[in-house]
């Protein structure tokens, strides 16, 4: 996983006189299978003139080598950056899709990392008992344990009966006092872990008897971050634990999706900051008013481009509807105001439950929350 810290700090990475190169290429089991990503490499380096290609030969061969060689250690797609002379090389493996791309520049490209930590959410798992409590963060897919918060003195039931029995409430107290403190221990580190690792989804796990007493003392600020409750096994596995909060999250973003899209709607029907519509959403963005842009997953819409002001229209024109100069065809206006989006720093929702992308289509395509 990464974080936002390790984006600004490549920003800061100086190459000199020398190229970095950064490419980000699908690598799905199935692409692996057919070897496809490697033609899929070999088709950007074409796209390369002779004289960058030049500039980043030793990249290009020590990555091409990697490719071949690190195969079976890949996951969904993958994010590399190179630069030999300067001894620089990072991977990252992803658990989600991206668009392929080959950069070369003095700096790393790291915008569609940037666009993954502002678009997708990270989770946080408190699994908790009585006694211990295991923090996870899930994230593109992947999950991480944090760590793990252990209070041995937190004392256990004993054997009922006999003149035990008269000093049971007494100890019962005992056993509650002691919980109290640890569980207030594991909500100070948990709400220190939240706040450090900016996430804003929380899902609690384990036995209800605890959670009951974890949420009579959660501050109001992390009680608004649950998403979802579930049991969870004290000592299960990073593995068992993605899997039993997977269709949770599943859950909430389809939710989340459809109470989106309808909101975009109604507003955009008012004429409340909102709008649907390629020619509109392309509008804005050139004036930097959009705030978020909704687009629908694998969708294209073709349209004219200005060449010159950038003035883009799903309509068939032969020319520049503001400035009067050419236009040319282009098959994916989608991907241009997304481009943009992401130049204005707007945020990106993709619609990617059936139903709720089939609604965005039949209302325009595209939509967008304006700033003002």
């Amino acid at each position: 996983m990464f974080e936002r810290k390790d984006l600004e700090a490549f920003e800061k990475f100086k190459a000199d006189e020398h190229f970095v190169v950064s490419l980000f290429l699908n690598v799905s089991p199935q692409e692996r299978k057919r070897g496809t990503y490697l033609s899929k490499f070999k088709n950007l380096i074409k796209t390369l003139s002779e004289e960058k290609l030049s500039l980043v030969k030793e990249d290009i061969e020590k990555i091409e080598k990697f490719l071949q060689t690190e195969r079976e250690s890949f996951k969904k797609s993958l994010v590399l950056y190179s630069c030999v002379k300067k001894e620089f090389w990072q991977r990252y493996d992803l658990n989600i899709e991206i668009k392929d791309e080959l950069i070369i520049d003095k700096t790393p490209y790291t915008n569609p990392l940037f666009d993954l930590l502002d678009n997708y959410h990270k989770y946080g798992i408190l699994l908790v008992d009585k006694r211990s409590a295991r923090v996870f963060l899930v994230f593109l897919g992947d999950i991480e344990e944090y760590g793990m918060v252990e209070h041995d003195h937190v004392p256990g039931k004993h054997k009922k009966g006999g003149w035990f029995a008269l000093a049971e409430k007494r100890y019962e107290r005992h056993i509650e006092h002691h919980v109290k403190i640890h569980l207030k221990d594991v909500v100070d580190k948990f709400g220190d872990f939240l706040k450090d690792r900016e996430i804003r989804r929380l899902i609690v796990a384990g036995p209800d008897e605890a959670i009951y007493e974890l949420m009579r003392i959660l501050p109001e600020s992390i009680k608004q971050k649950i998403v979802g409750r579930t049991f969870i096994e004290k000592y299960a596995s990073a593995e068992e634990v993605l899997d039993k909060v997977i269709p949770i999250i599943n859950d909430y973003e389809q939710m989340k999706e459809s109470k989106t899209l309808s909101e975009l709607i109604t507003r955009s029907r008012k004429n409340d900051n909102a709008v649907l519509g390629i020619d509109d959403v392309i509008k804005y963005l050139r004036d930097r008013r959009v705030m978020k842009l909704i687009i629908p997953k694998d969708y294209k819409i073709d349209g004219k481009v200005c060449v010159s002001c950038g003035f883009a229209t799903q309509q068939d024109v032969d020319c520049c509807m503001e400035c009067g100069d050419c236009v040319m065809k282009t098959y994916n206006l989608i991907e241009k105001a997304t481009e943009m989006s992401l130049q204005n720093g707007a945020l990106i929702e993709v619609v990617k439950d059936e139903k709720e992308r089939k609604q965005l289509i039949e209302n325009g395509g595209i939509g967008a929350f304006l700033r003002f």
